[in-house]
């Protein structure tokens, strides 16, 4: 564990990277490229204060490290330990660098006096206007060779094998070294997950997943690089994913091209890509294009495959309403006038709820909680499925949930999980208890679902005497199979009249319009029985006494 404003321990980032370095190398043994292994093992054979120094540089903003910048307490020798670094090879001295990076690596006083001759104008330059100056003035070899005269710098060899070893730890790109630091310092707690199963099976997998990234990303860089967009194209519809998570990852990316397509004015090409994707919402955009373009028997037929077989509800909720404005489910619905000049108008809707509610000695209360409400009873009930330990599911010990946990087949392939808990709360007496007891084992423990803040200020206790147990059963047990749809969306406001006595009320003003993913839970709602409305509020300005 760290302190705050305490030094960690000397040993805490070399510990670090021998626990991720020795973690891939058990699991993915017949994975790791021959040479990516042996640098992973030239890094175990280092001393201590050569394996300190070298974790310290992969925390570091490269690719340039100047020498004169390191200075850690735990390295007893720096020198030393660059030298034993170098012949290892897992840093290069000095190794040449382009011109814009040396550069970057100076600050602006340093710049001025080694390229002096610029003349005292260059002063009063900003860094990167001077840095211009300077490429345009000088050759790279000749900038090289000054910056070598003035200072000594090193780079991480091979820092794409270093990039290797960490996403297949990490499973994700995003992640980094600060996990290990945000767990330590106890502001996070994960959940401990055995992890039993590796990530990819072999190497084909491995390498394919990693093409796929790297098209992902070129998809984000279409507006820098146009000319990539129709090499995308073949690309990516090339390619055949039988892993779950590499064949999501590439229908976003034929999602983000398309969109990029259809942004650029290009829509048969946009319609075409589109076309390729089988996930929402890309029919949805081929309607659109095609009504757009006149085009009205294609966008009908598109729709009638929508409605004999929709990819989602919210996606059959489309194909019912296009074309109708205010088309969809339309939920009950209230109005009431509201001080124009107050901003606060959620707060405004719940006291004119609440003060229109007096029951007995009950006191009416009510709490603006949106989708963190059913999501966090959803996370809670059914904890166990949402941290089992499911084939590559789960990467590494700084998951706040499954990789796929918002994917299509999440619940199916944790069906025999979802059933036995919910057999096991098919009482409401049953259900509070696993309730409180989760609430009381994994309180403070991250959760995509879990919201623990509100819990303070709206205990289970309270939510648990507020809506019946077979309503949370309802909502939840739909929740947790239809996570990538109806994640969001759900009412503003829980009003509660008496026990067991509610309400969920969305409000809107008097411009806003119910959104899909609105109208498919107020549909859901009806279905299962649950009091919900909507709250339209019209704006007045309060007249003074």
């Amino acid at each position: 564990m760290l302190t705050p404003d305490q030094p960690p321990p000397e040993d805490y980032y070399q510990n670090n990277c021998r626990v991720l370095f020795e973690f891939v190398q058990l699991r993915y043994a017949r994975l790791l490229p021959d040479d990516v292994r042996r640098s992973v093992q030239s890094f175990m054979a280092a001393n201590d204060d050569e394996q300190r120094l070298f974790a310290r540089l992969l925390t570091r903003k490269g690719p340039v490290i100047r020498t004169d910048k390191i200075d850690y307490r735990e390295i007893k020798d720096t020198d030393a330990s660059i030298a034993g670094l170098e012949r290892l090879g897992l840093v290069k001295g000095q190794a040449p660098q382009p011109a814009d990076v040396l550069l970057n690596a100076m600050r602006k006083d340093e710049l001025l006096v080694v390229f002096s001759r610029l003349g005292s104008a260059a002063g009063r330059l900003r860094k990167s206007e001077l840095i211009d100056v300077i490429l345009g003035r000088y050759c790279d070899r000749s900038i090289f060779h000054r910056c070598v005269e003035y200072m000594s710098w090193l780079t991480v060899s091979d820092p794409d094998y270093w990039a290797l070893v960490k996403m297949l730890y990490f499973g994700d790109p995003h992640q980094d070294w600060s996990a290990f630091v945000i767990r330590d310092l106890g502001m996070v707690r994960f959940e401990e997950v055995p992890m039993h199963h590796a990530r990819f099976s072999g190497l084909p997998q491995l390498h394919l997943d990693q093409r796929v990234r790297y098209l992902g990303q070129l998809t984000k860089r279409l507006a820098e690089q146009p000319a990539l967009a129709l090499e995308l194209i073949a690309a990516l519809q090339g390619l055949r994913c039988e892993d779950r998570f590499t064949e999501s990852r590439r229908q976003r990316a034929l999602l983000r091209l398309g969109k990029w397509f259809e942004q650029s004015g290009q829509t048969e090409e946009a319609i075409r890509v589109y076309c390729t994707a089988a996930e929402h919402p890309a029919r949805e955009r081929v309607v659109r294009l095609l009504q757009r373009q006149g085009d009205t028997a294609k966008a009908e037929q598109c729709l009638a495959e929508i409605r004999a077989n929709p990819l989602s509800e919210e996606e059959l909720q489309f194909a019912q309403r296009f074309g109708k404005r205010g088309g969809g489910y339309q939920p009950p619905q209230t109005e009431r006038h509201v001080d124009a000049a107050r901003r606060d108008v959620e707060q405004q809707a719940l006291e004119l709820i609440l003060g229109e509610s007096v029951f007995g000695c009950y006191e009416p209360w009510g709490a603006h909680v949106e989708n963190s409400l059913f999501r966090t009873l959803t996370g809670l009930i059914y904890w166990r499925a949402i941290f089992a330990d499911v084939p590559g599911a789960f990467c590494n010990p700084f998951q706040t949930g499954p990789i796929d946990l918002y994917r299509e087949d999440f619940a199916e392939l944790r069906r025999e999980i979802l059933d036995e808990i919910e057999a096991r709360i098919s009482t409401d007496e049953a259900l509070y208890q696993h309730l409180r007891k989760t609430v009381e084992d994994k309180y403070g423990i991250a959760s995509s679902l879990v919201n623990w803040p509100m819990l303070e200020q709206l205990p289970i206790g309270r939510i648990i005497e507020a809506i019946p147990g077979e309503h949370i059963r309802r909502i939840t047990a739909f929740l947790i199979r239809n996570l990538r749809t109806h994640s969001k969306g759900m009412p503003d406001l829980l009003v509660v009249r008496g026990p067991g006595d509610y309400e969920l009320v969305e409000v809107k003003g008097p411009t806003d319009q119910l959104q899909p993913t609105q109208r498919v839970w107020f549909r859901q709602f009806a279905a299962m029985g649950i009091p919900a409305g909507v709250l339209k509020l019209k704006l007045v300005k309060a007249v003074a006494d």
